[in-house]
């Protein structure tokens, strides 16, 4: 309601923009991208990582909406919604918990395993959380796989941003990270769009919840694979060596 008080000019620019600039500036932003989504592919593990992130994020995004709905209309009186949000803040509340949890667990356990295998083991327990949630979706199993589920997220991620910080070249980085939050956003909001028009009322489906779990396990298998078989690759041959 405030923006709309503000005038056509007074966020400028001040003087008409020329659209053959314009077109310019967006030719070159568009070039940009693409020559870091190709550095990226081309050095495999950051492209691996933002890959692996957005599969993640998707995964997470349609629980996040099952949650809502859960939390609304399983959990709580259909017709109550102040209950249903004070259930929905507990869940929030148990993921926020997991988030914390990774904030100190990932710098103590990610160098020991390294940020691959933390991710796959990240991976791993996210598929857990929803196997619980298809077997049985009480109070508890919903606050406890929100926990699970916020830690394998928010590890993973800490891992992701790693990854790509580490291994991306100092002239690309601002481009790689501007993919990142590109996927990262774009793969929350279309699976929210999905699940708002598949999921059921209730937010519960015993078949949503072991796909999920299945998404979660092929990524952990297929970004395992890849960067073992890029670390075998980039190994150095010990005949060589020796």
């Amino acid at each position: 309601a405030l923006a709309t008080r503000l005038g056509r000019d007074q966020l400028g620019p001040v003087e008409r923009a020329d659209p053959t600039q314009l077109r310019a500036a967006l030719g070159t932003l568009a070039r940009g991208l693409v020559a870091g989504a190709r550095h990226l592919v081309a050095r495999r593990t950051p492209a691996y990582a933002l890959g692996i992130m957005a599969t993640h994020r998707f995964l997470y995004g349609a629980t996040f909406i099952a949650s809502i709905l859960i939390a609304r209309n399983l959990l709580s009186d259909p017709t109550d919604a102040a209950a249903g949000l004070t259930t929905f803040a507990t869940v929030l509340a148990a993921s926020a918990v997991g988030f914390a949890l990774a904030v100190v667990l990932t710098p103590v356990l990610s160098p020991r395993t390294g940020p691959h295998t933390w991710i796959v083991l990240c991976l791993s327990l996210a598929a857990v959380s929803q196997t619980l949630l298809a077997l049985t979706v009480t109070r508890t199993a919903v606050l406890v796989g929100a926990a699970a589920l916020g830690l394998a997220a928010q590890g993973a991620k800490i891992a992701v941003d790693t990854i790509v910080q580490r291994d991306t070249d100092d002239a690309f980085r601002g481009r790689a990270f501007a993919l990142y939050d590109v996927l990262y956003n774009a793969a929350f909001v279309g699976a929210a769009a999905l699940g708002a028009v598949t999921l059921p009322d209730t937010g519960w489906s015993r078949g949503l919840f072991v796909a999920l779990a299945c998404g979660y396990v092929a990524g952990a298998v297929v970004y395992g694979t890849a960067t073992a078989r890029t670390a075998r690759r980039a190994a150095p041959d010990p005949a060589v060596v020796g």
